[in-house]
């Protein structure tokens, strides 16, 4: 009995450390395709800022000016919104995984007791 109880403590563990090892490799992938598309994204606004800039050449300075500012007001909230939501999936990420090696050890724990007393 002990034997079954000290098989099925090893199981849950390798189980939860699958789990959170999934967990960790889902993150690592979300975070590595968001760099993709950054990266594709920025070689795509650089594209536009180039043509915008030869563009605002042939306008007025002043017209120049306000153009910028735009957009890199546009700029500046998209990457705080990118941000952001990186920010909370790496949060939840972790939450996630905080909860999963909780509830693991308050079983172990409970697994524990159940074994000490049979």
């Amino acid at each position: 009995r002990a034997r079954e109880e000290a098989e099925q403590i090893q199981k849950e563990e390798e189980e939860h450390e699958a789990r959170r090892i999934a967990l960790e490799e889902a993150s690592r992938r979300a975070r590595d395709e968001a760099a993709e598309r950054l990266r594709k994204e920025e070689e795509e606004r650089e594209a536009k800022r180039r043509r915008a800039r030869e563009a605002a050449e042939r306008l007025r300075k002043e017209e120049e000016e306000r153009e910028a500012k735009r957009i890199a007001q546009e700029e500046a909230s998209r990457r705080a919104r990118e941000q952001a939501e990186r920010l909370q999936q790496e949060n939840e990420d972790r939450e996630e995984i905080q909860k999963e090696e909780e509830e693991h050890e308050a079983r172990r724990i409970a697994l524990e007791e159940a074994s000490r007393r049979a």
